[in-house]
């Protein structure tokens, strides 16, 4: 998993891990549950787990803080947590009080597109289990830049992408990726500075209309000369299971509405198989390309 899919889908991992967000009328007679997300793939070098309590909430969730960590009383030290292949190869992931997950190396269990992969989790002596397929690698992103200037005068690199779907079977997208440039001020030395791409609307994509055709995304970045230098851009595109897009989504959708009274969360997803338990294990890969904008 590369830079920006990274950040992106482990601060999903993290506030996903804070909160359950339920009709209000399932808040009667309602249960503390475990809270169970993961998400794996071929480009890991660790596997990571988070396993965590699961309040019910309503209206705004329960916030992390300013270091996004979670709250004390919303972790589980003590679970028992496997990973296994289809032939039966498996790994106990141990927490780290770091990053308050279930973590190991990538290399105690290799992921490879097309597999498929058993999560299991024990809690309190209560067993909670959940699979995923590691979707198929993109071969290429294509991309057609074009330059121009917004209305303060900044030059801005228009970024259109575009790759081709996979016939023959449902697909789910999220595009993102990073800038590596440098800075330079005035009456200061120039310095390295990355920071993520934004694609808005064009973030999530569904092959929903027509199946095996060309996909498309854009962003606009600025690399005014002014202030930038040396500048090389990673476009990335992950290939993700329907769950995890549709949890990556609906914590996107729910933080963009936060404080929002006339707007309602959205319900996220669950695929852990046991009652008890809410969350997504899922599978992803990450397709990229590098394009350097130097002066």
């Amino acid at each position: 998993m590369r830079k920006a899919v990274l950040a992106l889908l482990g601060l999903y991992i993290l506030l996903m891990g804070c909160q359950k967000v339920v009709d209000a009328d399932e808040l009667l007679d309602t249960e503390e549950q475990v809270s169970i997300i993961g998400y794996i793939s071929p480009h890991d070098t660790i596997l990571k787990i988070s396993v965590t309590k699961a309040l019910p909430a309503i209206g705004t969730p329960v916030k992390v803080d300013q270091d996004y960590q979670f709250p004390e009383e919303f972790l589980i030290k003590d679970a028992v947590v496997t990973l296994s292949n289809a032939e039966g190869n498996s790994v106990v992931l141990n927490y780290d009080n770091e990053t308050n997950t279930y973590i190991t190396s990538a290399s105690n269990l290799t992921v490879l597109h097309g597999a498929t992969y058993n999560l299991k989790v024990i809690v309190a002596e209560k067993e909670f289990n959940a699979s995923c397929q590691i979707p198929k690698k993109l071969d290429t992103i294509n991309e057609i830049i074009e330059f121009q200037q917004d209305e303060f005068g900044y030059e801005l690199a228009v970024i259109n992408i575009n790759f081709k779907d996979f016939a023959d079977e449902d697909n789910y997208y999220i595009l993102g990726g990073f800038i590596n440039t440098t800075l330079k001020y005035e009456n200061e030395e120039p310095f390295p500075y990355e920071y993520p791409i934004y694609f808005g609307d064009d973030e999530f994509l569904i092959d929903n209309i027509n199946e095996g055709a060309e996909l498309n995304g854009k962003t606009e970045i600025s690399v005014d000369n002014e202030y930038y230098s040396d500048t090389e851009i990673t476009l990335q595109v992950a290939h993700v299971e329907k769950a995890l897009f549709e949890n990556v989504k609906t914590t996107r959708t729910n933080a963009d509405v936060d404080g929002n009274p006339f707007v309602e969360y959205v319900i996220a997803p669950n695929n852990i198989l046991d009652e008890g338990a809410i969350g997504v294990f899922s599978g992803y890969s990450v397709t990229e390309k590098v394009i350097d904008l130097k002066d």
